[in-house]
């Protein structure tokens, strides 16, 4: 096909977005759900659209949504600019891209991924590398933040990927992503006392619900294990996930580029270390009085923030760790905006303005009189379709709000459902607008549109069937 053509066509795809974006409002509201929602809805689909049609370029149909925004009754485009940037998740992945440049700089990753590839252990058994690397990192965010492990592992996954031959749409790469994120999301939720749990413990006592925590970490730990086993064997019984590639790697070739580190190395191993350490620590020490209070002013984010400012001024040879001139091209903007885009959009979703909320209440109104099984988990399915199109803060909120008050018209296990709902919340990975995490994969390297999103659907029912034969079960038994 000509270059003509190609451009032809991303003129078509172009206007086809934006007239998603601009003329689906004028379709009659659904129910509950207001000229705004449609307007929102709209333009949330034209950027699916968009992403999809022009994958190797995320950034104008990012950009083309702030756009549709400002059209309609969110405010102007500077509010939309602002909310995108301003954005927790986008700070913290802009912060995180400057470790990306002191470990590419210094070749850290490489040398990450040659000494993965050159284990004597794994050699000639490619499933037991692919388990290494797939579940092995992901379970540090049980005390660390996912997003920050993700970018360092992504670059070294795209190393990884690069030496053992695979090109960009193979669905091993995709799979791969997607296990990785897929346990990272289950562990998140693994500790109800740190990070994104305690908003469930936080909205539960206020409610007057006492969470059993015991009973929250069972359940989740049993539910761990099982997904990372049962992703593996997903992986091998899926055809086209082919390992073959790495069964053929010559571990002898990475074993002699398998130089000691050298000093450079070493400082920047450091600093991501102690900010592992430090992430882990401020988790926990952080409080109301006295100097606790300070640990919580400085949080995650003042904590990267230091080590950045710190890698700046510390010269190795005569150098930075971190270098001001050559850090910038390593971030990667379309992963960026899509983020920042998605985020402000799918915020949206669940605004009351919309009336999406609403309609969704309505079509749960139903459920009264379902088993305790079943109430539970068509909550959690209801929350995890929806995340993986909305936020999932937004998403979890509203559907924790919803159990909480259907809880007093109806006879079903609270605490479960508030369980269900905090861990299938977070997994927002079928669309680049259900999570951070979801964005990272899309704008991956080695995958397309195709193959994140067969990797994603089969990511949905694999989790639908541990939600149904093993967290909600456990959930019932534990959480009371």
């Amino acid at each position: 096909m000509s270059t003509e053509v190609k451009k032809d066509h991303k003129y078509l795809h172009f206007a086809i977005t934006l007239a998603i974006m601009l003329l689906f409002r004028f379709i009659p509201p659904i129910g509950s759900i207001t000229p705004y929602g449609m307007a929102i809805i709209g333009i949330f689909i034209g950027m699916i659209y968009g992403w999809s049609v022009d994958a190797g370029n995320l950034i104008w149909t990012s950009l083309l949504g702030l756009f549709a925004l400002a059209l309609t009754d969110y405010g102007t485009a500077g509010n939309a600019l602002a909310a995108a940037f301003g954005n927790e998740s986008v700070m913290l992945m802009l912060l995180g891209m400057f470790f990306l440049g002191m470990l590419q700089d210094s070749n850290l990753t490489q040398w990450l991924s040659n000494k993965l590839l050159s284990a004597k252990f794994t050699h000639g058994r490619p499933w037991l590398l692919t388990a290494l690397i797939v579940i092995g990192p992901a379970l540090a965010t049980i005390l660390v933040n996912q997003t920050l492990v993700a970018l360092i592992m992504f670059v070294v996954y795209q190393s990884i990927f690069e030496q053992a031959g695979y090109k960009k749409g193979d669905l091993y790469p995709a799979m791969v992503l997607m296990g990785f994120m897929v346990v990272c999301s289950v562990a998140f939720s693994l500790l109800p006392f740190r990070g994104w749990c305690l908003m469930t413990v936080g909205m539960a006592m206020q409610s007057g619900v006492d969470i059993n925590m015991g009973g929250w970490i069972i359940s989740e730990t049993v539910t761990l294990i099982v997904t990372c086993i049962g992703w593996m064997v997903v992986m091998f019984i899926t055809p086209g996930c082919n390992v073959d590639r790495l069964k053929n790697v010559d571990i002898t070739k990475y074993q002699k580029e398998l130089k000691p580190l050298n000093k450079r190395q070493k400082v920047v191993l450091f600093i991501l270390v102690a900010n592992i350490v430090g992430c882990i620590f401020l988790s926990f020490a952080a409080g109301d009085t006295g100097i606790r209070m300070y640990f919580g002013k400085i949080g995650v984010y003042g904590w990267v923030i230091f080590l950045i400012a710190l890698a700046m001024i510390w010269k190795v040879d005569g150098e930075p760790v971190l270098n001001k001139k050559t850090a910038p091209s390593y971030f990667y903007w379309d992963l960026i905006l899509v983020v920042a885009s998605a985020m402000v959009v799918a915020g949206q979703i669940t605004d009351e303005a919309t009336g999406i909320t609403a309609a969704i209440g309505q079509l749960i109104a139903p459920l009264f009189g379902l088993s305790n099984f079943m109430f539970l988990f068509i909550l959690g399915m209801i929350t995890f379709i929806l995340t993986n199109f909305a936020n999932n803060v937004a998403v979890t909120i509203t559907m924790m709000t919803i159990a909480m008050a259907m809880a007093a018209q109806a006879d079903f296990n609270l605490q479960a459902a508030l369980m269900v709902i905090t861990v299938y919340g977070v997994i927002g990975l079928l669309t680049p607008a259900g999570s951070v995490n979801g964005a990272m994969i899309h704008a991956h390297e080695f995958t397309t549109t195709k193959s994140a999103y067969i990797s994603g659907i089969i990511m949905i029912v694999f989790l639908t069937i541990v939600m149904a034969l093993v967290l909600i079960p456990l959930g019932m038994k534990f959480m009371v």
